[in-house]
């Protein structure tokens, strides 16, 4: 009996301690495991998308790399991709050890597209207060700048779009002197200006989190998460109401721009021009100075929303059948017409906003891409400016000249590449556009003589150039270099002397503070 129990003790010991083994290694699987969704989302979400379907950058999952090992994977990884946001940049060799980097691999070989909420309850839980006692912000701008519409604020995603380089950093439009800078945790994405008050602007980063901001003490005073990813932000005639689109998941908020406490949450879904019932994201949300309303294109429905914001129930009034893929748009003058880029149709949409209907289509050669867009006025007439980012099989990379009256097509001006965002001032005798992509043309922008509607000069700015803005005055015109190049470039808008290089980590957008004033680039109506 005594043999038998020293069997079984032993036995029991060894199955003890086998249980115990395997114990602890699911407790290290389960532990690794979290730490590459923590991974994931400090350092992919913001530009993958937290659902891992993809957002400003390539979704990255189970399904869309099957054609990769997680050894490339991982590679890919550490020494990022050429003409990628990522390099040539550092990337993660210097943040990650190479354990954590094989994990993420693993995940995103492993991981499927995942369906994410951020419901109204979620938003409202993330508002965050910062500065408790808003009169005790100082009365006036507390650095020396002669015009507060000389700011010009410049989006900086920093090495990682997350950490100490995310933030916005602010500047002396006449002076090119740095005045201040917001930490915003992850890459920011646009930043917009109250009408009414210019003490205060609104940010808006790729991780879904609006900012409200003392332009005075250039501080954040609070913050709510409206989604996971974000990259669409409006703000109503009167200042009253803020607008924010969410690109994971697919839906849209109104906050009190006073408190930033949501008001109304949309689901952003509807029947497509094919007939099918999709979910899509927020190609862009605007205000409008013609009513009291937004306006919300569904990109993947093909459809825009106007919000009444005078009906405390913000009810929609939607357009149908705009396009296909609605992305960005911008304002004829007095705000009642939008020009929308229908990405797979290669058309401008002319929307009447108060008869709610598409009154045109102009067709934009290859796919559109408009920015905030631009309007010049030439000779009494006032016209609009097109810009494509297209890959369509086509030879065309035009600008599209467009008179905002009778919205026919004045002229189709060829240039050196795809494009991104035009440029325009009343004071400056031209149009400027980013020409984008990949090799050395991505270096450059091009100058359109206002008068001739001709291409006159490129010039070589140095790294991935986009985003030209030109000052309060006009007298300026800012460039971004980012990737490749980590500069702002100044140039003097009348002959495009370069006068100063202001050094960041990966510049994107820039934001004049005039656009407080100013219906659409390139036309103030004060």
């Amino acid at each position: 009996m005594r043999t038998r129990y020293r069997v079984a003790t032993l036995a029991g010991g060894v199955f003890c301690l086998a249980l115990i083994l395997i114990l602890a290694a699911g407790q290290r699987l389960a532990r690794a495991a979290e730490d590459a969704e923590r991974l994931y989302a400090d350092n992919c979400a913001v530009c993958h998308g937290a659902d891992f379907g993809g957002y400003i950058a390539p979704a990255l999952n189970k399904d869309s790399l099957r054609r990769f090992s997680e050894g490339q994977l991982a590679g890919k990884t550490i020494f990022g991709g050429v003409g990628t946001l990522m390099p040539p940049h550092p990337t993660f060799f210097d943040k990650l050890s190479r354990a954590e980097v094989d994990a993420l691999a693993a995940l995103i070989k492993n991981e499927p597209q995942r369906t994410l909420t951020w419901n109204l309850d979620d938003i409202k839980t993330s508002l965050e207060i910062l500065v408790a006692d808003e009169a005790s912000l100082p009365k006036a701008p507390a650095y020396p700048i002669t015009d507060i519409d000389d700011l010009m604020a410049v989006m900086g995603r920093g090495r990682y779009a997350s950490g100490d380089e995310a933030k916005i950093v602010f500047f002396d439009g006449r002076e090119h002197r740095r005045v201040g800078e917001v930490a915003t945790a992850h890459a920011p994405h646009l930043i917009i200006y109250h009408p009414r008050d210019e003490r205060w602007a609104y940010a808006l980063t790729d991780a879904g989190v609006v900012l409200k901001i003392d332009l005075f003490s250039l501080k954040a005073v609070r913050t709510v998460k409206i989604g996971l990813n974000s990259a669409s932000l409006g703000i109503s005639r009167d200042g009253r109401y803020l607008a924010a689109g969410s690109f994971v998941p697919n839906t849209a908020v109104i906050l009190d721009s006073r408190s930033l406490e949501p008001l109304r949450h949309f689901r952003l879904e509807g029947i497509d021009p094919d007939g099918r019932k999709v979910e899509s994201n927020a190609g862009i949300i605007m205000g409008t100075p013609f009513a009291d309303s937004f306006v919300i294109a569904l990109k993947d429905a093909g459809q825009l929303w106007i919000v009444d914001l005078t009906d405390p129930s913000f009810p929609v009034t939607r357009i149908r059948d705009v396009g296909r893929k609605l992305h960005d748009a911008f304002r004829s003058p007095d705000g009642r017409y939008l020009a929308v880029a229908s990405y797979d149709d290669d058309v401008l949409a002319i929307v009447d906003i108060k008869e709610k209907r598409v009154i045109k289509r102009l067709p934009a050669g290859r796919q559109p891409h408009v920015g905030s867009g631009a309007v010049i006025e030439v000779d009494g007439r006032i016209l609009g400016i097109g810009t494509n980012i297209g890959v369509h099989p086509t030879d065309q990379n035009l600008v599209t000249v467009f008179d905002m009256s009778t919205f026919e097509i004045v002229k189709q001006i060829p240039v050196k590449g795809p494009t991104e965002s035009p440029a325009a001032h009343p004071n400056a005798p031209y149009i400027v556009v980013d020409v984008v992509g990949r090799g050395s043309r991505a270096q450059d922008i091009q100058l359109i003589d206002k008068k001739s509607l001709e291409v006159v000069r490129t010039i070589k700015v140095g790294g991935h150039s986009h985003f030209p803005e030109y000052t309060a005055r006009g007298d300026y015109l800012y460039v971004s270099a980012g990737y490749g190049g980590n500069k702002v470039v100044v140039y003097r808008s009348n002959d495009f002397k370069k006068v100063k290089t202001l050094r960041m980590e990966v510049p994107s957008g820039i934001f004049s503070r005039l656009r407080a004033r100013i219906v659409t680039i390139g036309l103030d109506y004060k």
